[in-house]
Parts: structure tokens; sequence; C-alpha cells
């Protein structure tokens, strides 16, 4: 009796592409794929990884994909530039008491404590334009510090500790993704500050996106996606273990480094509200020209 509903449902499940960048961030599509939700949701979802989210709207753009995940400001400058693109599902969100992303570390022994002790300092960052370097600035910003006054250097996250505890930097831009046990005790580095919380209390980076063309010829399918994604969120957030194990297999780590890191929040809705901040600093930091309104690359099924 069971033999039929299943055949049936895999005659009637809709192709789906999707990326997502490897990481606890876009985890949800493991969760979604491994526990069945796609194929409940009628998706047979197509699943592969790309390394950033401009990457992924370029092949949204040409049509390599469906749906991908990126960053807001990403998405944001995409649509400055005539891209039609539009959030569809949520995905993590910052909190104030978040200690996995933003984190501006310092030497343990050094004598830096406040923001306006990075005057006249040196910074590594992985990237000048990106997300994380517009929080540090911000953060010097209301803190009364001038940032011209402050040298940022890009680097690689795995040399960052070293530059650092080695006197090469004086701070680094870091996530417990790419440094589990910054600041715990017996290690080299200490956390200064978190400079996400310069931007507001609660606020999301990234989410899944979909060009609006794609939205508007697969009204089903883009529903179908966002459903299995609430479902994979709840989920993820209630089992971290179990969902431990499986992105642990995905990005072939152990669990136990998995664990070792602390796991992101995901959120089940998206509103203006909770992208605007970074839009804002992509303003503020000349990444965006003119000023931008959240609702216009946020489609109403993501809220």
């Amino acid at each position: 009796m069971l033999s039929a509903p299943r055949a049936a449902l895999a005659q009637t499940r809709t192709k789906l592409r999707l990326a997502l960048i490897p990481s606890d961030f876009a985890a949800q599509a493991w969760y979604a794929q491994d526990l069945g939700m796609f194929d409940r949701a009628g998706l047979d979802v197509e699943l592969s990884t790309i390394s950033n989210g401009s990457a992924i709207l370029a092949a949204l753009t040409a049509g390599a994909l469906d749906v991908g995940f990126s960053n807001v400001v990403a998405v944001a400058v995409a649509h400055e530039k005539g891209l039609a693109f539009a959030f569809i599902a949520a995905a993590v969100v910052h909190n104030s008491d978040d200690d996995i992303t933003g984190l501006l570390a310092v030497a343990a022994n050094s004598p830096l404590r406040t923001a306006k002790d990075l005057a006249d300092k040196t910074i590594a960052v992985s990237g000048i334009n990106e997300l994380a370097t517009m929080t540090i600035k911000h953060y010097l910003d209301v803190n009364g510090v001038d940032v011209n006054r402050v040298k940022f250097i890009e680097l690689p996250f795995a040399a960052m500790p070293e530059a650092v505890r080695t006197g090469r930097v004086d701070a680094a831009s870091l996530n417990r993704t790419a440094a589990p046990t910054i600041g715990k005790p017996g290690d080299p580095l200490r956390v200064l500050t978190n400079t996400y919380n310069a931007v507001a209390p609660r606020w999301s980076t990234s989410a899944w996106v979909a060009t609006k063309d794609w939205i508007a010829k697969h009204p089903t399918e883009a529903q179908a996606f966002t459903n299995a994604m609430r479902q994979a969120s709840l989920w993820g957030n209630a089992h971290h273990r179990e969902s431990a194990v499986i992105l642990a297999r995905a990005v072939a780590q152990p669990v136990e480094q998995i664990e070792a890191v602390g796991r992101v929040p995901y959120i089940t809705s998206l509103t203006p509200a909770l992208i605007q901040p970074p839009i804002d600093l992509a303003v503020k930091y000349g990444l965006l020209h003119a000023p931008l309104a959240a609702s216009e690359i946020l489609d109403p099924l993501a809220r």
C-alpha cells in the first residue's frame, strides 16, 4: 500500500537547482535534503556548493541555478546595477549575544581595550569591501575614531591568528568557524568586541535568493522551497547534535569540530528591518551609490 504513493510522489517532484555556501550559515538546505523535506514539498533538488555569494548570483543570472544563498550587500549591489533579485526565504540572524561572527580579536596580552585604542593600528580582514570590514569601520565611527587613521590589510582567515600573535597586525576580524577557540582559556587571542553589535542588536546578513523573473514563473516551486526552509530552520535550531552530524558529513569535517564552533541561529521569516542595516552600511561606505529600501529586494514569500 505504501509503494504507490511513494512512486506517485517521485513522479510529481519538480526539479530545482540550488546552490549554497558550504557552511553552517546555509546548512538548512542540507538538513532539508537529508531529512526528506524537499521530497515531501514536491521538489527534486539538485544541490551544489559555490564558495561565495557573488558567484551564486552570477549563476542565477545566467540561468544555471534557480535558487541560491547569498548575502544582503551583494544582492543590493546587483539590484543597483539593474539585476532583479529578491530574497524568498530566511536563513541566519545575528543576535546581540552572538559570539560566532563579527569578532574583532587582539593578542591575549595586548594593551588594546577600546575602540579608541585602535587609532593608528593595523587590522587584518578577509576582504576590504566585505561586510565584516564595514562593521569594523562603523564600530570605529560610532566610538569617535577616525577610520582613516586605521590601516586595513587583507589576509586569509587561516593566517590571521598567527599574524596577531606575532604582532604583524594589531587586530583581526574573525569568526568561530575560522577560529573555534578564539578567546577561550589558553588561546593566544582575546575578543576585543563584536563589531556586528555596533550595527544593530538583531539583523540578517544572508538569505535565500532567486531572480524575480524565476519567482514570477515558478510560484509553486518558490513557495514549496520557502516552506521547506522554514521547516529546516526549526529543526536545525532544535537538533544541534543531529544537525552537526549532517553538516559534518557535508563539509567533510569531524562532528566534534562542528560542535566546538557553536551553532548559528536560523530564523523562519525575513522582514525589511532585518536586512536594512547591511544595506545602510553599504551606502555609508560607498558600495552603494544611493539609499535602497530593503523591501525592494524582499519577496513577500520570505515574510
